[in-house]
């Protein structure tokens, strides 16, 4: 452990020598924060995993080209480069169970879209159903999506955590799927009452 604790700490020292030198928007179109988060998670899993191991070199060679990608605009380089970051990203998601933030909310809004629309449908008049499925699809999907996401931070199952505040993140989407769960009932309370009324 100690030799990937030291392979590690190397790691960060080339990339934050690459942060110098290179432009804030070259260090993000190379995805080198990105690549400091695959380094750190291939090194979590080195004792248990032979491909994690074999990632080591991938990534101290990724490292390697970063620099010289930005000096050459080789584009067959620059697209092998993209996709071995890909791979080791693949792996880590289907073999260690990592997904990236936002995952289960976009996936979880997106079924209860989808679900919403088939409910609202289900309503006698199509013009008020269907926008009270939907809202309703979307809340629930928000509210679930942002429980498993929560669930997968609590884990420590995120791969790349994005830069802002995780405690800000996390309470504006339970703002968000607060505010819209109201809706939708308001929404509901007011079809229920046109419908009783005429």
């Amino acid at each position: 452990m100690t030799n990937n604790n030291e392979w590690l700490d190397g790691i960060k020292k080339q990339l934050n020598l690459l942060k110098d030198t290179l432009s804030e928007r070259d260090y993000k179109k190379y995805k080198l924060r990105l690549l400091l988060c695959l380094a750190e998670r291939v090194t979590q899993f080195f004792d248990e995993c032979g491909k994690c191991q074999i990632f080591q070199k991938d990534i101290s060679a990724l490292i390697q080209d970063a620099g010289n990608l930005v000096q050459l605009s080789d584009k067959q380089r620059q697209k092998s480069y993209f996709k071995s970051m890909d791979n080791i990203t693949n792996h880590l998601e289907k073999q260690h169970k990592l997904v990236k933030e936002g995952y289960y909310l976009a996936i979880c809004i997106a079924i209860g879209t989808a679900l919403g629309v088939g409910l609202g449908a289900a309503f006698e008049q199509t013009g008020g159903g269907i926008p009270i499925g939907v809202g309703t699809g979307v809340a629930i999907g928000a509210a679930i999506g942002a429980a498993l996401e929560a669930k997968a931070k609590k884990e420590g199952r995120i791969l790349y955590p994005k830069e802002t505040s995780t405690t800000a993140s996390a309470m504006n989407l339970k703002i968000i799927a607060i505010i819209l769960g109201l809706l939708v009932l308001a929404g509901i309370a007011a079809f229920f009452f046109v419908r009783k009324i005429g």
